[in-house]
């Protein structure tokens, strides 16, 4: 994934992408992209069982709040269900309701969807975060190699 950052969040380690790198544009729907991507973190969790998860979404400035808020909700819901198909107990995972971010929601600076999946208490010295991320970027290199 080109724009996947991996950084210490408050409230863990936070494994941040654009939405247009997970979802086809304007649905819920995972785009081809994301099953490695998403195998990839659920190897992470299973590394890590005593950890929870929490999904969190900033929407994007354009089209209406309420279609934004459904749309967060439903990808949010779209990831949790990939996780837990593969192995992740749905009583570790959580996700951020679309409107816990008040006034923030819809002034996201990049004026794009992002997602984070972050685990809860887990920090980024514990997890060697250099080699997470050059395993997520072979994933992305092998990704591209397929499809170009």
């Amino acid at each position: 994934m080109s724009h996947l950052q991996i950084t210490q969040d408050t409230r863990g380690v936070a494994l941040t992408s654009r939405d247009s790198d997970l979802f086809m544009p304007g649905s819920a729907t995972l785009s081809s992209n994301a099953p490695p991507y998403l195998n990839k973190v659920a190897e992470l969790l299973k590394e890590r069982p005593h950890r929870k998860v929490l999904i969190d979404s900033i929407s994007e400035n354009a089209g209406s709040s309420e279609l934004n808020q459904e749309l967060q909700e439903v990808r949010s819901l779209t990831l949790m269900k990939a996780l837990t198909d593969r192995g992740i107990d749905k009583s570790r995972l959580a996700y951020t309701p679309p409107n816990a971010y008040g006034s923030q929601t819809g002034t996201n600076s990049d004026n794009q969807y992002k997602t984070k999946i972050i685990i809860l208490g887990e920090s980024t010295s514990e997890m060697n975060v250099s080699t997470i991320e050059r395993f997520f970027d072979d994933l992305y290199k092998f990704g591209n190699n397929i499809f170009n």
